[in-house]
């Protein structure tokens, strides 16, 4: 009795170890099952974003290969893949921890080591990409490697004395310098900063805006770019590009404490000078010269607008009758630029209202040709 319940003990304990088998080697095939679909699943999507990234359809083939990150973690190649997308769209910040990530699964590959500190050297971080450079020559000869160290000391030297003649305000000397470095160190805000500030003090503006521009999006943030931009557009005369501008740097933070009175400024100004353009092209020429004269009240100190104003004088004055107003501002806006067309036309026509036959068709015959 005793021995045909240690019997069913044992055949029990029979019947439980294979169940607990069966089920481990079910759950064994279904991994390798399941890996190998994954493994499966992960070259598809490398293959789609290779014919992708050939293709030139960048967004496509990165979405792909981000799949194959996800499927593979641990696959060195696929991050190296997805990085030199990301550099194809001109995204090196998120290539640089794709690289990263290379390096560490597999510190002997070169390309990848070369890759980052091409980027660094763009980036003009100049001691990361040195150590990237010196770290792949101690593995071996490389020319590129070799070449770009020698680069890195000349940039080095470039960068000294273009700083030392802006300082000394020997400005295109130090814009001239700034070029040659900017070609090797396109992504480095801080070069761009610098030529920035010296087209500023050289009077250049647009040049300026041009350099400014690219630092919006190689400075996360960038309030102060966009203001910059904004004021020097503003200064030009281009109120309408101001306020887009400065619009941006609201977008960032509507409540920026150097953006917003701006905005209100420029946006009361544009708003004057369009309700003056269109009074002046409605003939509505009362209105006009009360939208001019308070547009020139907004802005007092610029002397575009001050000159723009008075160019809506000289017209709506003109043709409002106002004809001794008319001729006072017109002669004024002339004398400081002889060449204003619209101001000699106004300044005829007023002419030929008071009945100055001789000067109305005589002094401004040559202009009304043009």
């Amino acid at each position: 009795m005793i021995e045909e319940k240690i019997t069913d003990m044992n055949i029990g304990g029979v019947v439980i170890f294979t169940k607990s088998l069966f089920i481990f080697l079910l759950l064994d095939v279904y991994l390798r099952g399941s890996y190998a679909v994954n493994s499966m699943e992960v070259e598809q999507h490398l293959e789609m974003g290779k014919k992708l990234l050939a293709a030139g359809q960048l967004a496509e083939a990165l979405q792909h290969y981000h799949s194959a990150v996800d499927g593979d973690p641990n696959n060195y190649l696929t991050y190296f893949r997805r990085a030199t997308v990301f550099l194809a769209m001109g995204k090196s910040k998120s290539a640089l921890p794709d690289l990263t990530k290379v390096i560490e699964l597999k510190p002997d590959f070169t390309a990848a080591r070369i890759q980052r500190a091409n980027v660094l050297l763009k980036q003009g971080k100049l001691d990361d990409a040195e150590k990237d450079f010196k770290s792949v020559i101690e593995r071996g000869p490389n020319d590129e490697a070799l070449s770009q160290l020698n680069a890195i000391a000349e940039l080095r030297r470039d960068i000294s004395e273009a700083y030392m003649y802006f300082e000394h305000g020997q400005l295109p000397t130090a814009v001239d310098i700034l070029g040659r470095v900017i070609e090797k160190c396109p992504w480095d805000p801080s070069l761009h900063e610098t030529r920035a500030e010296c087209y500023i003090q050289m009077g250049e503006y647009y040049k300026a805006i041009s350099d400014i521009r690219p630092t919006t999006s190689l400075r996360s943030d960038n309030r102060p770019a966009f203001f910059k931009m904004s004021d020097l557009y503003y200064k030009l005369g281009e109120a309408e590009e101001s306020l887009i501008q400065i619009r941006e740097c609201l977008k960032l933070d509507p409540d920026d404490k150097q953006c917003q009175p701006h905005y209100k400024k420029v946006k009361k100004l544009v708003k004057q000078i369009n309700a003056a353009q269109e009074a002046k092209v409605n003939g509505q020429y009362d209105e006009c010269l009360n939208k001019a004269k308070q547009f020139m009240k907004t802005e007092p100190n610029e002397e575009f607008y001050q000159l723009k104003g008075q160019g809506y004088l000289c017209h709506c004055n003109a043709k409002g009758g106002h004809i001794q107003e008319a001729l006072r501002i017109c002669n004024r806006l002339l004398n400081k630029n002889p060449e204003n067309v619209e101001a000699l036309m106004d300044r005829a026509e007023a002419y030929l209202a008071s009945e100055k036959w001789e000067e109305g068709t005589g002094r401004e015959s040559v202009k009304w040709r043009l």
